[in-house]
């Protein structure tokens, strides 16, 4: 069994607002995802984790989208949410599970197929997505005045990429990996940086551009202009 854990239970501090509710051509941007992954053939069911006073708003998506198997509610960080989800699920003993940022509305069925024959032909415990910086990326120095740096260095872009969602892992090693992580009260901006922590093996397979999260209101324009081109996908 191949499940899909989605943490979307932010509250949008600095955004104005919960993102994961505001809405594009007519649907919350939660839906998205919810959508792709319904119609997956490689997802067999979905935890959503939501903000606990809206775990009603979940219930109801649980009609329109009959693989969403749970709604819970999310910790204090995004960290604490997956956990959440992912004990949510566990009674279930799946072998896989995808991971994927609530407010990253974009996203193709074929990249889910490519990241569960890369988990397998790899032989690894993780899989994540990654596209090449195109900006040259620079190391910072010591601070200045608000917003200011003086530059330590240049990064070597070839070695570098963009960490996007969804990231597929064996389930046992990223449940492991976040309990261990809970008793030493360590805590990581993404799921495979726990398993670099302690000792799994991640592998990561090209992404897309077009896979954006969700951080200012202008990426809403962005978002839209991709949706728009997936339409077919969405039913839009």
């Amino acid at each position: 069994m191949r499940v899909a854990v989605i943490p979307a239970a932010g509250v949008g501090r600095r955004f104005g607002g919960k993102k994961q509710f505001f809405k594009l051509l007519g649907r919350e941007i939660v839906e998205f995802p919810l959508t792709v992954f319904s119609k997956s053939e490689f997802v067999d069911g979905i935890v959503l984790v939501l903000p606990e006073e809206d775990l009603k708003r979940g219930e109801r998506l649980k009609e329109k989208y009959p693989k969403l198997l749970k709604v819970v509610p999310g910790g204090e960080e995004r960290q604490s949410s997956v956990y959440k989800g992912l004990m949510a699920v566990s009674p279930l003993n799946p072998k896989e599970v995808f991971i994927h940022d609530g407010v990253r509305p974009v996203l193709e069925l074929s990249t889910l197929k490519d990241m569960v024959v890369a988990l397998s032909d790899y032989q690894v415990d993780g899989v994540i997505l990654g596209v090449r910086p195109k900006d040259t990326v620079k190391e910072l120095g010591a601070p200045l005045e608000p917003g200011d740096f003086l530059i330590k260095g240049t990064l070597e872009r070839d070695k570098l990429i963009l960490v996007q969602t969804p990231q597929l892992f064996k389930f046992e090693v990223i449940l492991s990996c976040h309990e261990r992580a809970l008793k030493e009260s360590f805590f990581a901006t993404d799921d495979s940086a726990l398993l670099e922590r302690y000792g799994y093996s991640v592998v990561s397979v090209p992404g897309d551009y077009k896979y954006i999260k969700i951080t200012t209101p202008e990426d809403l324009k962005v978002a839209e202009l991709f949706l728009k081109e997936l339409g077919f996908l969405y039913g839009i």
